[in-house]
This record gives structure tokens, sequence and C-alpha cells, in this order.
């Protein structure tokens, strides 16, 4: 399996990456570079100065837009280690007094930063109907700087990384739900994430919180304008306009 590069402007290709080509080890950041096993997805930095390439062993590169060799990479290990530069935020629930089985609206969501670490990820489990499938990334999105890529796959449905290609490191979001959709305001490092449920998660590079819905309407995609501001909001049978203050 190969990644054929063309350019429109010379209407030819200009290069050629495959997953397990050599890598000259003095150019990667890490001393325990692994081979791409084959190509499962891609995506364009904005600027398209970088290409990520998601491979079928929960691993990404990226290539740089001048000699197309790999630059960095990221392997999602199910175990955060120590790092200093790193932030994760864990979803907690502070349950309400009037809170029932039948009633958990009045709980509680927030995101807290844990400290400890290690920390083990959860690991999801496939459905029978789909034990022959393949887990792959499902989430794959630059945001519109270029500098943070979030990242979820299907073996953590529950965990999104969010990486800095600029700096190397990653900040996690550990939530209790399955994550469907992650959409990066198109004016900002800001990154709204929604679990199919009647709040969703905000993340900037200086923290995390948690939004409640209005309306209580459980959420499954979201469009945002142009602008930044403002959101579509979309459920199973009705949508809503909300407004986004600026941080």
């Amino acid at each position: 399996m190969k990644l054929i590069i063309y350019s429109s402007t010379f209407e030819k290709d200009i290069a050629v990456f495959h997953p397990a080509q050599t890598v000259n080890l003095s150019e990667m950041k890490y001393t325990n570079y692994k081979n791409l096993k084959g190509i499962e997805n891609i995506t364009w930095m904005p600027s398209g100065q970088l290409l990520a390439v998601a491979g079928f062993n929960e691993m990404i590169v990226l290539l740089n837009h001048v000699t197309w060799k790999s630059l960095l990479q990221l392997y999602l290990e199910p175990v955060i280690g120590e790092n200093y530069l790193n932030k994760v935020y864990e979803e907690r629930v502070i349950q309400s007094k009037f809170s029932n089985k039948n009633a958990s609206y009045y709980d509680k969501h927030i995101l807290e930063e844990k400290s400890e670490r290690p920390i083990n990820i959860k690991i999801g489990r496939k459905n029978i109907t789909e034990k022959l499938s393949i887990a792959k990334f499902d989430i794959l999105e630059f945001s519109f700087c270029g500098q943070y890529l979030a990242v979820k796959h299907q073996l953590y449905p529950t965990t999104l990384w969010i990486w800095n290609v600029i700096d190397d490191y990653l900040d996690y979001l550990l939530l209790e739900n399955t994550i469907v959709a992650a959409r990066w305001n198109p004016t900002r490092a800001h990154l709204l994430v929604f679990c199919e449920c009647t709040y969703a998660f905000e993340w900037t590079p200086h923290n995390a919180n948690c939004l409640t819905i209005p309306r209580n309407i459980t959420v499954l995609d979201a469009r945002w304008h142009p602008g930044g501001n403002l959101l579509l909001l979309c459920g199973y049978n009705k949508a809503i306009i909300h407004h986004i203050e600026d941080k």
C-alpha cells in the first residue's frame, strides 16, 4: 500500500509515501519509532504544510510538504504516563439531592483536571454485529490554525486526544459516554465535543469545561457559523441555533 501525492499545479505525481518505508531516526523526535501499518485515513493541515496519515495500528504520522517524509508520529497508548506538558480532563458527575434513576438531569457534569499518573484509558467493547469489522479512526480533524489535531479511535470510544503538533504534546478528554462528534471553531483554537447527550464539552489550550445544551436537546452533531460565535446543534428530530460566548 502506498500514498501518491499529486500536484494539480505541475499536473503530475510529486511524491510517494510507503507506510513501511525506511525513516532516518535522527530526524524523528521519538526514539521508539514504529512503522505505520497500512493507510486508513488522511487529512490535511489547513495551510497544507502537514499531512496526517492514519494507519490500522492506532498510529498517525505527519508528513511535511517539502520532503514528504515522516516528521512526527503519534501512537494511541492505552496508558497515560508522566509528561508535565500533558493535561488530562476527566468527566465527573456531581449528583444532586433530587437526582434518581428517573431524573438524572438534575446531576451536574464537570471536567476535572487529573494530576495522578499513570491513568488507564477505557477500552470499548465491540457489538456482536461489529465483531468482524476493523476498529478505525473516526475523528481526525485539524484546528483552523493547524496547531492542534483532534483524534478519536473506535477502540477508545470515550477518549479524545488533542495533539499539539507544534510543541508535540497531548491533552486528553476522558468522558463517560461515547463521543459522536468534535467540531473546531473556524476562527480560533476552540473545540466542542458531543456525546449524544444533553450536554457538550468545550476545550481550549487553557482549560476545558462542560456546557449545558439549551432545551435539553440530545445532540448528535453540530455545525459552526463562519463567524465562530453561532452553532447549529442537531438532534434526533430538532435543531437549534446556539450562541457561544467569546473566551
